[in-house]
């Protein structure tokens, strides 16, 4: 496990995003909601390079291992480009961790963003090779449904490194208050427990755990983190944020927040809920890897307090 921070080159305008699918045939399945992801892209300003496999599809994915593992490699070994995007989600990118070359990942630092299922490989490149990755908004989800402006204006701020995007404005509510201080673990409950025990787990000592999930119940949240709990992590944080739930309805009149407290209740570190992102429209862009600040008391709850990319300079 890599604890030092390795930090990607930051965006500019008119650079090369490549775009990858690495589970779920999404933009196969609606080619037309991928192409207006792929010209929001464009509006922005930027290049989008689809994928060998961006559109293709084989059962439940859009390729095999081999075909998604090569498109990614490509995208990372390009040096003209400069970030990679993740087209959507799934329930099977964990199916790659095994075989990714992290040793390249490491030599071409670079933005890598996604969200979801995408979520746990995010995590597993940063435990591996110290790289920051991005939980941000995907093509199918975000860029083709002309979310809210937001949305798209924090994470283009957090990949061109702009200072004001270390204050996050979220709305927060506490359960417990307090201060906390670490480095930023972020993603899909469901999806990040597929890296318990595995080599790719994440650093949980000190960590700020950022969570959410969707279209699921309470009772199934309660048994993930619960796993988390008996897994020992929730005694190595310093604090948790749980984001907005999306379709994730009360089981006999519990709801998810209502659950993560009772879970939580017997830790001192502070607690806080609503935090718009993952699967929200609403979304703010999460450096996984840089240290945050979660502070009940400041003006700006949620702020990032190291740097999440090179400078200019350093990324020649």
């Amino acid at each position: 496990m890599n604890t030092t921070p390795r930090l990607p080159a930051p965006l500019g305008k008119g650079d090369r995003i490549g775009i990858v699918t690495l589970s779920a045939p999404e933009p196969a399945a609606d080619p037309a909601a991928f192409e207006r992801g792929v010209a929001a892209l464009t509006a922005r300003g930027f290049e989008p390079v689809l994928g060998a496999h961006a559109l293709g599809r084989s059962g439940y994915r859009a390729g095999s291992t081999t075909d998604l593992l090569d498109d990614f490699h490509a995208m990372i070994a390009d040096d003209t480009i400069a970030a990679v995007v993740c087209a959507g989600g799934g329930k099977n990118t964990n199916r790659l961790l095994s075989g990714l070359d992290y040793p390249l990942i490491a030599a071409h630092p670079k933005a890598i963003v996604g969200v979801s299922d995408a979520s746990l490989l995010l995590n597993a490149i940063t435990a591996r090779t110290g790289l920051v990755t991005v939980h941000g908004p995907s093509v199918m989800w975000d860029w083709a449904q002309d979310g809210p402006a937001e949305t798209f204006e924090h994470f283009t701020a957090v990949l061109y490194g702009r200072p004001d995007a270390a204050r996050i404005d979220a709305p927060l509510t506490w359960t417990r208050a307090g201060v906390a201080e670490g480095h930023l673990v972020a993603g899909c409950l469901s999806s990040l427990r597929c890296l318990l025990g595995t080599p790719w787990e994440p650093l949980w000592d000190g960590a700020l755990l950022v969570i959410e999930d969707a279209f699921k119940p309470t009772d199934l949240l309660d048994q993930a983190l619960t796993h988390f709990r008996d897994c020992g992590v929730l005694d190595r944080i310093a604090g948790l944020i749980v984001g907005e739930s999306v379709g994730c309805e009360p089981t006999a009149g519990i709801t998810v927040a209502e659950m993560v407290d009772e879970v939580c209740r017997d830790y001192g570190w502070p607690l806080a809920h609503g935090l718009p992102y993952g699967h929200t429209p609403l979304k703010v862009t999460l450096p996984i890897g840089a240290t945050a600040r979660l502070d009940a008391d400041a003006e700006h709850p949620l702020a990032l307090t190291s740097p999440w990319t090179a400078t200019r300079q350093e990324s020649r």
